[in-house]
């Protein structure tokens, strides 16, 4: 009688420990902040297209659970001035960023908000930039890979910085004007 008491305490106690222990993980996963996997990080120096290729600024790509992460600064940008800032189908930016062709869209989806998952692979939100004329971004893309032999990789694309603003419906690229800036997305 003895030996079965304490074997269901035991039992008992373990199931319970197991519980807490769950319960713990989900919450630390809960508010754990997007973890870079084990996948190459890439970057893009950004620089302006106004003929003296001014570097301007740096972006970041890493993989999370969630997609690509993309963050970054860019500098030397008229202050409290919001700007739209893409990523584009071809590594090149030569023709002053023309050649970089359209924003990423492996499925031929339409220009939108970046946070629908039918827009453009390549839409990213608006950057603003502070008094001092800098602008940051971190943002977390759905549905793209750092992975080189996917269709939804990010390497070997281009960041375009536009004029203006993206509008999120005008189509094919939001009304955002001229390009301004380019970096080529590469390995770190």
């Amino acid at each position: 009688m003895r030996t079965l008491k304490t074997s269901t305490l035991l039992l008992g106690s373990t199931l319970v420990s197991a519980t807490l222990l769950s319960g713990c993980q989900n919450i630390q996963n809960q508010i754990k902040p997007a973890q870079p996997l084990n996948e190459p990080e890439l970057q893009a120096t950004i620089q302006s297209v106004d003929g003296n290729q001014a570097n301007i600024g740096q972006m970041h790509l890493s993989q999370v659970a969630e997609g690509v992460r993309v963050y970054g600064q860019i500098n030397n940008l008229q202050p409290n001035t919001t700007y739209a800032i893409h990523i584009h189908e071809t590594g090149s930016c030569d023709d002053a960023g023309h050649t970089a062709g359209g924003h990423f869209n492996p499925d031929n989806n339409p220009h939108g908000h970046p946070d629908d998952p039918n827009s453009h692979a390549g839409d990213l939100p608006n950057i603003t930039a502070d008094a001092n004329g800098t602008a940051t971004m971190d943002y977390i893309k759905k549905g793209l890979t750092v992975d080189m032999n996917s269709k939804y990789s990010v390497y070997n694309r281009a960041f375009i910085l536009h004029a203006h603003a993206d509008d999120y419906t005008t189509q094919p690229t939001g009304g955002s004007g001229a390009r301004i800036a380019c970096g080529i997305v590469e390995k770190n």
